[in-house]
């Protein structure tokens, strides 16, 4: 091509001067910024170039809007049979309207008749770029968010009967919608079309990008023959790159790739990151994605989808014993208290059992004898008290007698209740709105490293309930619950760095505590912490990662992430809006007790 050096306008490579302003023309070997193609595009800078051809950001000067222009390669470009076929594909594609797929325009010739195609303009990293700039591997919430969209816009092409056959992360572009990583599959069709290139058939080019392939392909299946599962194999390494960091397989040249592909087991995610062995079916998932046979991969995108909304978050077993007392506690003290009365009872028959066989082996002389002095002291015993209430005297030894024995008889008990089930029954006694009484015994546990009695303490300050409200004290106590550890007293110090209650506002602090207490399957926490994402207030708003923490949540058993949940899909954020969906979590939070959202359910769009 060539170029005008005045209005950097190209024209072919025949031609020698400008025809409006007379300029000899420069040969280039690469678009510069301002060039104008076909006289609709200017050239605004090069954005990156492959195997496939070059990619520039150009503005289109009718519509004043960013486009992306992409020149295939020479070789592609002169191929009649890959021109053909990827015309007949562009067709299909244009027809494809989903967020998750760039929307591709015509495939046109360049003034030295070298082929490009217009398409939608991502202004943001690849999936490659995005993971390369996280440290770490991605958050499980946002890795499953992707990989869900990336799933959604297959399933769309799919429908159509078109299968892309190289998903990986360079396809894969990204995009932030409001503060919602948006991923959009790229290079639709043209992979499908290279397939049948003279070109590469000339060549031995291969098309197979190594760590993605599926196996069907490593061994050679006709392109004809290939599915949708075939991308979702890919789609199950991108999900396990996110994931781990690496990709299932490695490598080092192309017959090791094969063998990898078509015989090795991948090890579960969660032998390489422990902390996802807590995201129950997550393993299972990834693993069903990446079968070697693809009659074990899902069927199809519809059962992916589904199989994806299972996956949750599971509560670890060992955190449960820092959590509140429920209501089983008042079925644990009765049965406490049978069990402290069948002791009783048996106690008692054993003393009587104990004194009749005593009463046996004295002789029948000695019992008269026996009697007869214990008969004598009684009456002598009456009439020191009959002396005693004579002279006003007998109250004091009574009241001592009174105050004296059921401590006598009650300390030995104290002594061997545990501070779980003290704290219990300062639960129990809470729950009866009893808090006075309820408040020593909440000390006595949290001092005995209880960490729900130091949480429960702590509202009984916080919330002034029959106590004079002190919010230093309760901070104390929720940091001293916290540190025991016990995931709700982290909650509960988180709330205090979000509001300010007794302590500057320290967002970071707040969202790390509703963090850590969410990964030790909290679901206050999770729902707190996807409400700061929700709410957009003091961090950044991003509806993804609410909407990841409220399914979390809402699995778990919490009634208002369901309901905020029913938002998300009534507005539309962070998800498709659904009316239907955003009904049935709703219904869902209205079960599980919270009352706003049965009148919730009752208001449009619901009732629609």
């Amino acid at each position: 091509m060539k170029s005008c050096p005045q209005c950097e306008t190209g024209y072919p490579d025949s031609q020698t001067a400008c025809p409006t302003h007379g300029h000899l023309l420069n040969e280039i070997r690469e678009l510069r910024p301002g060039m104008v193609i076909h006289k609709t595009y200017r050239i605004v800078r090069k954005l990156g170039q492959g195997g496939m051809g070059t990619v520039y950001l150009a503005q289109h000067t009718l519509m004043d809007e960013p486009r992306a222009l992409k020149f295939l390669s020479p070789m592609l470009s002169r191929d009649a049979a890959f021109t053909a076929r990827f015309l007949r594909e562009e067709r299909t594609l244009r027809q494809i309207r989903n967020r998750n797929v760039v929307d591709c325009g015509d495939l046109e010739a360049a003034e030295d008749d070298s082929l490009f195609f217009s398409m939608e303009f991502v202004d943001g990293p690849d999936l490659r770029g995005l993971m390369h700039n996280t440290t770490g591997p991605l958050p499980a919430p946002l890795a499953l968010s992707i990989a869900r969209q990336i799933a959604e816009g297959l399933g769309a092409a799919h429908l159509m009967g078109m299968v892309h056959r190289d998903i990986k992360p360079e396809n894969i572009l990204m995009t932030l919608n409001g503060n919602v990583w948006i991923p959009k599959i790229a290079d639709f069709g043209i992979v499908a079309t290279k397939e049948s290139s003279t070109a590469y058939t000339r060549t031995g080019g291969t098309l197979l990008t190594m760590a993605y392939a599926a196996p069907e392909q490593w061994r050679g299946t006709p392109a004809a023959e290939l599915d949708g599962r075939t991308d979702l194999y890919a789609l199950g390494g991108l999900l396990y790159e996110m994931l781990t960091g690496q990709t299932p397989f490695q490598a080092e040249n192309y017959e090791g790739w094969a063998e990898q592909h078509r015989n090795a087991t991948p090890k579960p995610p969660s032998t390489l990151r422990p902390e996802l062995a807590h995201w129950r079916g997550l393993d299972a998932l990834v693993l069903r994605m990446l079968a070697k046979d693809r009659n074990g991969r899902p069927a199809n995108v519809a059962e992916l989808l589904t199989l994806i909304d299972t996956v949750v978050y599971a509560v670890p077993q060992t955190r449960r014993a820092t959590e509140p007392v429920t209501r089983q506690t008042t079925k644990q003290e009765t049965r406490q208290a049978t069990e402290k009365e069948r002791k009783q009872k048996h106690k008692q028959l054993s003393t009587r059992k104990a004194d009749k066989e005593t009463r046996r082996t004295i002789p029948k002389w000695m019992q008269i004898g026996i009697g007869f002095i214990m008969v004598s002291l009684a009456i002598v015993v009456l009439v020191m008290v009959f002396r005693s209430m004579l002279t006003n005297e007998t109250s004091t030894p009574s009241a001592e007698t009174t105050n004296n024995t059921p401590a006598t008889q009650q300390q030995p008990a104290a002594r061997q209740n545990s501070p779980a089930k003290i704290a219990q029954q300062a639960e129990a006694l809470y729950k009866q709105k009893n808090y006075s009484q309820a408040r020593p015994l909440f000390d006595q546990a949290c001092n005995a490293g209880v960490s729900s009695a130091c949480n429960s303490l702590g509202q009984i300050y916080q919330q002034h309930l029959d106590v004079k409200q002190d919010l230093p004290r309760a901070t104390k106590l929720y940091a001293k619950g916290c540190d025991t550890p016990g995931a709700e007293a982290c909650v509960s110090l988180g709330e205090v760095y979000e509001w300010g209650w007794d302590t500057k506002e320290d967002d970071a602090r707040a969202l790390q505590l509703f963090s850590d207490a969410c990964n030790a399957g909290n679901m206050h926490g999770c729902y707190n912490l996807g409400f700061m994402y929700d709410a957009g207030d003091r961090v950044t708003r991003d509806y993804s990662h609410a909407y990841s923490l409220y399914v979390t949540a809402c699995n778990g058993g919490y009634a208002e992430a369901c309901r905020n949940l029913g938002f998300l899909y009534r507005e539309g954020n962070g998800v498709a809006k659904d009316a239907d969906k955003g009904r049935q979590f709703m219904n869902k939070s209205c079960a599980l007790g919270m009352t706003v959202s049965c009148e919730d359910v009752k208001r449009p769009p619901w009732t629609d």
